[in-house]
C-alpha cells in the first residue's frame, strides 16, 4: 500500500443534507486515516454542515469568499500533505478501496496527477446518469468523445494501460479533454492555479497538460457523483450555467474558449439549431443505441431540448428581468 500522505479539500456550504453520508463513505476507506488530513472549506454554512464536519474530526477553515473554487484555491494553500485530491459533497467513493487505488497510481513517480471514474447508482436521476455518461448536453455536443473519459481513448492515443489507470496523449491533436478539479481530481502538492484561472474547474487540468504534466484515468476507482436530482434542479443549474456565460465571467466555456479546436467553437455556434431541431438529437441518440449499446441515449434528444428551453429562458431573464437574472445567479 502506497504510504503517501493526502489532503481532501472539500468546499462547502450549508450542505448537511449530503455530508453525514459523505462521511460514511469517506471513513469506510481502508487507507490508514493518519495518513488523511480533511480540510472542510465552509462558506459560512448557517446549518449543521460544520457540527457533522467536526464531529468527524475534519479542520474547518472559514472561506471568505463564500463560492466553491476560491475554497479550493485557499484549501489547496492550507494542506500539509504530499498529495492533494479536491472532492465535492455531492461525490461518494464507490467502494472502501477508492483511496488506496487512487493513491497507488502515485508510487509512480512520473504521474502527477490522477482522476476516477463518475458512476451513476440505481437511485440517481435520469438526468445524473445522462451526465455521468455523458456530461451535460451542451458540452457533450461541444466537446465529443472528448467530453468524458468513457470514450478519450476514441480520440487519444493510449500511452500506457493496464487494469488500474490508463494514460492518453492529451496533448495530440488540438482537443483539450473536458476533466475537473471537483470530483475526486488528485495531484501533487506545490501546484497552484493561476490567478486568470481561479474561478474556472477545467482550466488547471487544460494548463497542467500544456505544460506537458501525466495524468492518469484510473478506471479501477469511481465515484457516484450526485449532480442533479430532479427536473427542475436541472433547469436551475442550465439557467445558471447560461447567465454565467452571458455574464462573460471568468468561468466556464467561455474562459476556456483559446483551448478550444476551431470544430468546437463551431460546435458552439451550431449548438442552439441543434439542440432544437429534435429531429437532429433523435437521430444521434439512435445512433448512439446501436453502436454503443447504452440505452440513455434515447434520452438524448429530451435533454436537448429541455436544455434549449433552459438557456431561452434565461436569455429572456437577462435581457427583460435584469434584477432577478442577478438574484439567480446568486442563488446557485
Amino acid at each position: 500500500m502506497s504510504k503517501n500522505t493526502l489532503s481532501i479539500v472539500i468546499p462547502t456550504l450549508n450542505n448537511e443534507l449530503h455530508l453525514g453520508k459523505f462521511f460514511h463513505y469517506l471513513k469506510s476507506q481502508d487507507y490508514p486515516q493518519e495518513y488523511i488530513e480533511i480540510l472542510i472549506m465552509d462558506g459560512g454554512s448557517i446549518d449543521r454542515t460544520i457540527e457533522i464536519a467536526e464531529q468527524n474530526e475534519a479542520n474547518v477553515i472559514n472561506n471568505p469568499d463564500v463560492l466553491a473554487e476560491p475554497g479550493v484555491n485557499l484549501g489547496i494553500r492550507c494542506s500539509k500533505n504530499k498529495i492533494i485530491m479536491i472532492l465535492a459533497v455531492d461525490n461518494y467513493l464507490n467502494d472502501s478501496q477508492f483511496l488506496s487505488k487512487i493513491m497507488a497510481v502515485f508510487d509512480n513517480e512520473y504521474v502527477f496527477a490522477a482522476f476516477p471514474k463518475h458512476e451513476s447508482d440505481k437511485y440517481d436521476s435520469i438526468f445524473t446518469k445522462y451526465f455521468n455518461t455523458f456530461t451535460d448536453p451542451f458540452n457533450h455536443f461541444v466537446y465529443g468523445n472528448a467530453a468524458n473519459a468513457r470514450t478519450f481513448k476514441k480520440i487519444y492515443r493510449v500511452v500506457e494501460s493496464n487494469e488500474k489507470f490508463e494514460i492518453y496523449d492529451f496533448q495530440e491533436g488540438n482537443m483539450a479533454p473536458m476533466i475537473a478539479l471537483a470530483q475526486g481530481f488528485t495531484f501533487r502538492a506545490g501546484y497552484e492555479r493561476k490567478a486568470v484561472d481561479a474561478y474556472d474547474d477545467c482550466a488547471p487540468i487544460i494548463e497542467m497538460i500544456k505544460t506537458g504534466r501525466v495524468i492518469a484515468y484510473v478506471h479501477s476507482a469511481s465515484v457516484f457523483h450526485h449532480t442533479i436530482n430532479n427536473y427542475s434542479h436541472f433547469l436551475r443549474k442550465q439557467r445558471w450555467a447560461t447567465l454565467n456565460a452571458l455574464k462573460k465571467s471568468e468561468y466556464g466555456i467561455g474562459h476556456r474558449i483559446d483551448s478550444l479546436s476551431v470544430v468546437q467553437r463551431m460546435r458552439i455556434r451550431v449548438w442552439p439549431i441543434y439542440s432544437v431541431s429534435i429531429v437532429l438529437p433523435l437521430i444521434r441518440g439512435i445512433w448512439g443505441v446501436m453502436r454503443d449499446k447504452e440505452l440513455i441515449w434515447l434520452f438524448h434528444p429530451v435533454i436537448c431540448f429541455l436544455s434549449f428551453y433552459a438557456s431561452s429562458t434565461a436569455i429572456m431573464l437577462k435581457f427583460f428581468d435584469k434584477k432577478n437574472s442577478v438574484n439567480y445567479l446568486r442563488q446557485k
